[in-house]
């Protein structure tokens, strides 16, 4: 009598994988469908379907192979995707030919944020939002105007942390290092919309030493979020410029504070004042009518032929004041993290709490909060287990944002 082959899988059952997933895990290491299907010891063009399939039925061992081929476990091809972040809808303060596989990848990492936030958000009651929605007609000055009113800045004044600023308001912030080949390199920041809604704000920011660079980044984002969530021609770009130097450094001030004799000395104290770049000032006083064209170029060619005395480096690449403020650096995302998944030790805790998402990745996102927590769970790296859950009250951003200096 014949009996049935048991396989070496045991009887595990059926499991339906999402397209959506596949092309999260394999993206997100900017890895080619061709080497994925190559590990997997299936064809390229089966593979690809199945990524652009919405899901499908495969049997375990197959699923585990394509699992093990992507370096992800089977769980997290198999949840079912809740971040309806759409490829081409990211918003970039980026360097110029930004390669496609790079954007895809943002966007993966956009999809994981929001897939921490989507866990953790059930459990809490979170700030306001904050973030006005412009009239599609409205201009830069005006849209930058109406974002500082949103948001509580007091008027004429400048902003102390405007990372913090944003996230009382509502805003996730993700600063992640975007060095080594996991990680896209050509980029300053994109912004884009999470939640099952579409109505959380998320802008992403790479890692960087210069503060300056990362508050302009960020202010640009910003300006994205406000101006383009609906409309998509125009010189975009150009316009989230123009209203992250007016959010910073409103017009009126800039001109109230304007030096006479104007030169990269004595731009240096409203440099330290309103936390932006010599570049930035520069760039504002001539669109604002404070320097001719003359002078705009010359104070452009000073700074890219001096060197800082502090650092040796030409100014257009290390301005003066470079070390008068630390690099912003977030902190909400981690704070949500911690009261929504608890007082964990380390990652591999909360993985299965987070779809799944491999905890190398947790762990880069966290490393760029600022928490204690954050801190500790990016550098613990052991097989301990905790489970730690449990439901959190409010956030309480205001009172512990406002005295954050970091």
């Amino acid at each position: 009598m014949m009996t049935k082959a048991t396989p070496l899988w045991g009887d595990k059952p059926d499991v339906e994988v999402y397209g959506e997933r596949l092309r999260d895990a394999r993206l997100i290491q900017r890895l080619r469908s061709g080497e994925v299907a190559a590990k997997a010891g299936v064809s390229q063009s089966w593979y690809s379907k199945l990524e652009h399939a919405i899901s499908t039925t495969l049997d375990w061992q197959k699923a585990n192979d394509i699992a093990t081929a992507l370096g992800f476990s089977v769980d997290f091809l198999a949840s079912p995707p809740v971040t309806a972040v759409q490829r081409g809808s990211l918003l970039f303060r980026a360097k110029k030919n930004l390669p496609k596989s790079e954007e895809d990848q943002l966007v993966s990492w956009a999809r994981l944020v929001g897939d921490v936030i989507h866990a953790a958000e059930p459990r809490l009651r979170l700030p306001l939002l904050k973030v006005p929605r412009i009239p599609t007609d409205m201009g830069p000055v005006d849209a930058a105007f109406a974002a500082r009113n949103s948001l509580g800045i007091p008027a004429g004044e400048p902003i102390p942390h405007l990372i913090r600023t944003l996230e009382r308001g509502g805003v996730y912030v993700a600063t992640i290092s975007f060095d080594g080949h996991l990680h896209a390199k050509n980029h300053d920041a994109f912004s884009t919309w999470i939640g099952p809604m579409l109505d959380r704000p998320l802008i992403g920011v790479r890692a960087s030493d210069s503060w300056e660079r990362t508050r302009m980044s960020v202010a640009h984002e910003l300006g994205h979020l406000a101006m383009h969530q609906a409309r998509w021609e125009g010189d975009l770009e150009a316009e989230a410029y123009s209203f992250a130097a007016e959010f910073l450094l409103p017009s009126d001030a800039l001109k109230r504070e304007w030096p006479r004799n104007v030169t990269l000395a004595s731009l240096v104290p409203m440099k330290k004042t309103w936390g932006m770049s010599l570049a930035a000032l520069v760039e504002h006083g001539y669109r604002n009518g404070l320097l001719s064209a003359t002078q705009r170029t010359s104070l452009y060619k000073q700074m890219s032929n001096r060197r800082d005395p502090a650092s040796g480096e030409r100014m257009r690449i290390r301005e003066p004041g470079w070390r008068d403020r630390e690099v912003e650096r977030p902190k909400l995302i981690a704070m949500v993290a911690e009261k929504a998944f608890g007082p964990v030790r380390n990652l591999d805790a909360i993985e299965g709490k987070v779809f799944s998402w491999r905890t190398d990745f947790l762990r880069t996102l966290f490393s760029g909060q600022v928490t204690e927590w954050a801190k500790e769970v990016s550098d613990t790296a052991d097989d301990s287990k905790a489970d730690g859950t449990q439901v959190a009250d409010v956030i309480p951003i205001s009172s512990r944002f406002q005295a954050a200096t970091r």
